[in-house]
This record gives C-alpha cells, structure tokens and sequence, in this order.
C-alpha cells in the first residue's frame, strides 16, 4: 500500500511539470507572436510612409514643373526685371534637382519643399504685379505720345500754312533773330558718369551744346527745352504736364533749363534722369528755344 501511494505521488508531479512546460511554450510562443505583430505593423506603417512621401515628392516635383512654365510665359522690355525672372527659373531648377537626388524624403523635408514652393509662388505673384504695372504704364505713355504726336502734327500743318501766307514779309527777321545752335552732342552716362553704349546700363543722358552768338535776338532769361524721342518715338518725359508752345501746340518736353542770353556764345549742359524707360534703337533728340527747334541728332544704345 505505501508503495502504492508513492507511486501515486509520483505520477502527480511529473503530470505537475508537463502542464507548466506546456503552459510555458503557450506564453513564449504569445509573446513571440505579439512581437511578429507589432513588427509586421511597423513594416507597414513604415512602407506606406515611404510611399506618401514619394508622392508628395512627386506632387511638388509636378507643381515646381508648372511654376516653371508660368515663368517662361512672363514678358517684359524691362532688363532688370528680365533678371531677377532667369534667377528665379534657376532657384526652381536647383530645388528640382535636390528633390530628384533624395531617394527617400523625410516628412520634415518634405514640409520644407512645400514650404519654399509657398515661397516661389508668393515671388511669381510679386513679378506678375510689377510687370502688369509696367505694361499699364507703358500703354498710357504711348497713348498719350500719340496724343501728343498727333498734335504736334496738326501744329506743323497750321504753322506751314501761316507761315506760307506770311513768309515775303516777316521771313528775314525771323530767321535773323533765331538762336542758332553747334557741337549738339547727346552722351548716356551710367551711375559713376562714364559713358556706356548699353540701354540697361544708361543712368541718365547728358545733352550738351552751344547757344550761339546773335545780335538780331532778343537778349535776357529765357527756357531752353530738350526733347528725347525712343526708337518706337515715345518722347521721354517725366510727367505729361511737362509741355511747351511750339508752333500754335504744345508738344511734351524731357528736361527744361532757363539761361540768361546775352546775344554772346553760351556753353551749356542738360541731363535726362532714366527712370527705366530706355530700349535698345536709336533715340532722336530735338533742342526748342524761343518756340523754334534749333537743333537735331541722334545717338543708339544697344
């Protein structure tokens, strides 16, 4: 009987560790399976990451292409805008380019490509203001040339006509008594005063000549107006109020300089300041005095 019961014992304990093993593989293998599963799930969460920011990478790539495009479409005469427009197609390309070399794109790069595309956007809208501005101003400036050309014309017409009628008697004493004019010489000057032949490097125009000497014409202060005509004949001028009387009209003049004559030789010197309205061609410049024209020449910028 007492073998019985050790035997009895016995079976208990080896029946004891076969559950516990059995147990303990239960929880290993659960654990090992939860592990496997927040493994996968990260895999996952990590590849799907991976493939938004590719996209996103795409999508700027996509939207950088078109900004591109707007900015070849951009048009303007205006050199130094011109400029800042090739160095901003260049910004665009080089971001272009980084975003191609960069396999795999971090979210906070990706933040900062979005960003600096914000950026380029908010410049191009800046550009399209300013050069819808220069377009506005440069068709009122040749509307009113022409206003003012047609005018100038009709003046020409009504001043032949009068002067046709009236030549045998007052022909002489008008063509004795008007200043005559020498050395007329028009000189584009840049920012430090040295002469330039380029139109985007033109700082003003300095226009210098001699009032020769007349006994016949009236002595004292009187206005001398220089008129500086563009290739296209817009006449240069700083406001459209800035006219004179010439020849029964007023015609706009570029600068205006008051000199006392005293029927001798009088050296003297009239500048234009350029207020970015100079385009490459050949520009005529005209000098009035006393409502007569008494000079004429012309000099190009390239």
């Amino acid at each position: 009987m007492e073998n019985t019961l050790q035997g009895s014992s016995g079976n208990n304990k080896s029946r004891i560790i076969f559950i516990g093993i059995i147990v303990l593989l239960l929880i290993t293998n659960s654990i090992t399976g939860w592990l496997y599963y927040q493994e996968t799930q990260a895999i996952k969460i990590l590849t799907v990451r991976v493939i938004d920011t590719n996209d996103e990478k795409e999508q700027i790539t996509s939207e950088l292409n078109a900004l591109l495009e707007q900015y070849d479409e951009l048009q303007t005469t205006n050199d130094t805008i011109n400029a800042k427009l090739a160095g901003e197609q260049e910004r665009i390309k080089t971001l272009m380019e980084e975003i191609k070399k960069i396999k795999s794109a971090s979210s906070y790069q990706i933040a900062q490509y979005k960003k600096e595309l914000t950026t380029l956007r908010d410049v191009m809208k800046s550009f399209v203001t300013q050069i819808d501005s220069l377009n506005i101003r440069n068709q009122v400036l040749t509307a009113e040339n022409i206003k003012v050309k047609t005018e100038f014309i009709k003046a020409k017409d009504v001043n032949s006509q009068l002067t046709k009628t009236n030549e045998d008697l007052s022909s002489k004493v008008t063509i004795g008594s008007v200043i005559k004019v020498s050395n007329l010489l028009p000189t584009p000057l840049n920012k430090k005063g040295k002469d330039v032949s380029k139109a985007n490097k033109v700082d003003k125009v300095q226009v210098c000549f001699n009032l020769l000497e007349n006994d016949l014409a009236p002595s004292g202060a009187r206005n001398v107006y220089l008129r500086i005509a563009r290739p296209d004949e817009l006449v240069l001028a700083d406001s459209e109020e800035n006219t004179f009387d010439f020849q029964g009209g007023k015609i706009v003049y570029s600068a205006k300089r008051e000199v006392d004559y005293q029927n001798k030789t009088v050296n003297m010197c009239m500048f234009w300041k350029n207020n970015e309205e100079l385009i490459v061609g050949k520009y005529l410049v005209d000098i009035f005095i006393d409502g007569a024209q008494i000079g004429s020449t012309t000099f190009e910028l390239k």
